[in-house]
């Protein structure tokens, strides 16, 4: 069975260094950058509006009073500013719907005049549910990995080819790899979509697969037992898993390293701002180890 998941970033630091350099970066237009998100969870969705800065910048300047809207179909979702200078949040608490589309605005003004910014997404279909996960030792053509802890998950896929899953692992809550984009795996199912993953029919093929692998000599990852073990489970619009494996490939402090040119966006007008704005669909699933 070819080999479906595909683990996005794998770090190295460069160990040795014997004196510090500051290269002299060229520096673009100041662009605009957004992080916006629509989920099925009930709550209030968040906009997250700034500048972009050097590559030497620090925090970054964040956008205040802009108006920011979200239209689903002919209802309008309204955003405002909260105590966090930059950050929307929609005035009501909701919950996205498969199958709806969403157009993102934004308007403010600032030294340079008036701007306006947009994007669409579309919340994709999920899996039903996951019937259940295992916590055990990763092993991958029947050698096992050593000092990696393997997630295998038990749910019916969907029967879409296009469907891509996004698999985040939390310990006792604990989102490994925190708020970030750098510890995730994407996958989708190609021509086995619809196949019962972990199923009779899917280790037939190709062997039981775990969807994660937590690296037991890292703090962060280890699992003791007694340890509650959560799969988050999302599907993502393909734009979104493009944007995640550029932001993967973007990243770190070494200028050597990456890629020379802006990360892909879906936010409009062209070349004037850099982020995303996605609908995702989750479903959990959890087992004390």
């Amino acid at each position: 069975m070819k080999r479906t998941l595909i683990i996005l970033l794998a770090i190295i630091g460069l160990a040795a260094c014997t004196e510090k350099m500051k290269i002299d970066t060229q520096v673009g237009a100041q662009l605009v950058g957004v992080s916006a998100s629509i989920t099925d969870e009930f709550k209030h969705h968040e906009v997250i509006l700034s500048y972009t800065d050097d590559f030497y910048g620090g925090a970054p300047e964040m956008i205040s009073n802009a108006t920011v809207f979200v239209l689903d179909g002919a209802d309008t979702i309204w955003f405002e500013e909260s105590e966090n200078n930059g950050y929307y949040l929609s005035v009501n608490e909701f919950a996205g719907q498969t199958g709806h589309s969403y157009h993102l605005s934004i308007d403010f003004s600032d030294k340079n005049g008036d701007h306006h910014f947009y994007s669409d997404t579309k919340m994709n279909v999920n899996v039903d549910k996951i019937d259940s996960i295992k916590v055990k030792p990763w092993v991958f053509n029947a050698l096992e990995m050593k000092n990696y802890l393997g997630i295998y998950p038990y749910f019916q896929t969907t029967n879409d080819p296009k469907t891509y899953y996004m698999a985040r692992i939390r310990i006792n809550d604990e989102l490994v790899g925190g708020d970030t984009l750098t510890k995730c795996e994407l996958f989708e199912m190609y021509q086995y979509a619809g196949i019962y993953f972990n199923g009779p029919g899917m280790v037939a093929i190709g062997g039981e697969f775990p969807i994660y692998g937590l690296r037991q000599t890292d703090s962060l990852e280890v699992v003791h037992h007694g340890d509650t073990v959560t799969l988050d489970l999302w599907s993502i619009p393909r734009d979104y898993a493009h944007y995640i494996f550029e932001i993967a490939s973007s990243t770190g402090t070494n200028p050597m390293m990456g890629t020379p040119s802006n990360v892909r966006t879906n936010i409009y007008p062209e070349g004037e701002a850099v982020g995303c704005f996605h609908a995702s669909s989750l479903r959990q699933c959890s087992v004390i180890y």
